[in-house]
């Protein structure tokens, strides 16, 4: 008799037990890669967002050998009308002559704005040629960007524009309005995170006799020393490193804005008539408001100032080129600035690695941070920030 063996056929697989298992183990790997994922990817950008910077601010150098002085801080105009700002007029030290060349910027004002002029142009005249000519000033420049921020590359309106808007947002609902005297009322200016430091807090300008609003009077002329403020950039600022008494190194010129204060634009600045000091700050921001201010609705001055989407605080470029990154606890005093100059550096016991400016009957008079934007105060800051 023949006996007949039989193997028995044995399936591989997994039991619905054995595949919840693993999927459960699956899902904890993830969970746990996926933040260094994202912590690895803002490492990159934010390596990205410090080179830019540094970039810039080396192309301010070359600006200032080439001119022995900074760029103005922006053109002002005895008009209410658009015009240049720092931003534009460094382009060529940033490998973007092409976009310079086709934009032909003066960096004074040409009376009268003329949509025909072809030379040394003022920013209204673009504006007022319009069609083609205004495709340069929605060029989107990554040397002005932080990859970090989410603003789009141009600044956002809604069509059709709704000038009341939330533009201290809360979300993403808000607007910036880049109205001007010859730009239209949609029209959206390629957006920058890099803003020129006007220094501690808009001076206390006010037009002359003899401006639209203020007909009595000889004519208009510029508040030179009223306008200025004591940071690098402002109205018709033309600053150089001998005016930088605090030292290079400790001086503030350029620092971030992201979408949170509602970031800004190279291409310039809106109605700028002699001192105006909010359309100036387009391309430029002061230190009175603390850095990443938390927004607090429509009277909040967060787009006045400085902000980055890096965690804990943000970068700064210095007069000497040097790029820092600055703590959001970094010493912050919004009380007034009279008398600042009698009072001292020292260490805040409260935060170890902050400082604070104290006056000689131990009184806080103005912040680390603010005499940082402040060019000429007369206070030497040591160590570390």
């Amino acid at each position: 008799m023949t006996i007949s063996s039989r193997r028995t056929k044995v399936r591989a697989g997994f039991t619905l037990v054995e595949l919840l298992v693993v999927i459960a183990i699956i899902g904890i790997l993830v969970a746990l890669l996926l933040p260094a994922v994202q912590a690895a990817r803002e490492a990159a950008r934010r390596a990205k967002c410090q080179s830019n910077m540094k970039n810039i601010a080396i192309a301010l150098q070359n600006y200032h050998s080439a001119k022995n002085r900074f760029p103005k801080g922006f053109v002002s105009s005895p008009e209410k009308v658009e015009s240049w700002a720092w931003s534009n007029f460094v382009l060529p030290y940033l490998e973007e002559q092409s976009v310079s060349d086709r934009l032909n910027p003066s960096e004074g004002f040409v009376a009268p704005v003329s949509a025909t002029r072809t030379t040394k142009r003022n920013l209204a005249d673009v504006f007022a040629k319009g069609g083609a000519e205004l495709e340069p000033l929605q060029t989107a420049l990554s040397i002005y960007r932080c990859p970090s921020d989410t603003t789009p590359d141009l600044c956002p309106i809604t069509v059709p524009h709704d000038p009341l808007a939330i533009r201290y947002f809360e979300g993403d609902t808000w607007e910036r309005h880049f109205d001007g005297a010859y730009s239209t009322k949609d029209f959206r200016p390629s957006t920058s995170n890099y803003m020129g430091v006007k220094g501690t807090i808009n001076a206390g300008c006010q037009e002359l006799a003899g401006g639209p609003n203020n007909p009595d009077g000889a004519g208009w002329q510029r508040d030179i020393l009223r306008c200025a403020n004591n940071g690098v950039f402002w109205a018709e600022s033309k600053v150089s490193m001998k005016n930088i008494t605090d030292g290079t190194s400790k001086t503030f010129i350029v620092g971030e804005r992201d979408r949170y204060c509602l970031a800004g634009t190279w291409i310039g600045v809106r109605n700028s008539y002699g001192p105006d000091i909010h359309s100036s700050l387009w391309a430029t921001g002061h230190a009175a408001i603390k850095l990443n201010a938390p927004s607090t609705g429509a009277a909040d001055t967060c787009a006045e100032g400085f902000s980055s989407k890096h965690p804990g605080g943000a970068f700064f470029a210095f007069c000497d080129a040097s790029v820092r990154f600055i703590s959001d606890d970094i010493n912050y005093d919004p009380g007034p600035a009279d008398n600042v100059k009698n009072c001292y550096v020292k260490k805040d016991p409260a935060k170890p690695n902050s400082k604070q400016c104290v006056a000689e009957n131990g009184t806080s008079k103005i912040g680390v941070y603010q005499r940082l934007a402040w060019m000429n105060d007369g206070v030497v800051i040591d160590g570390d920030f």
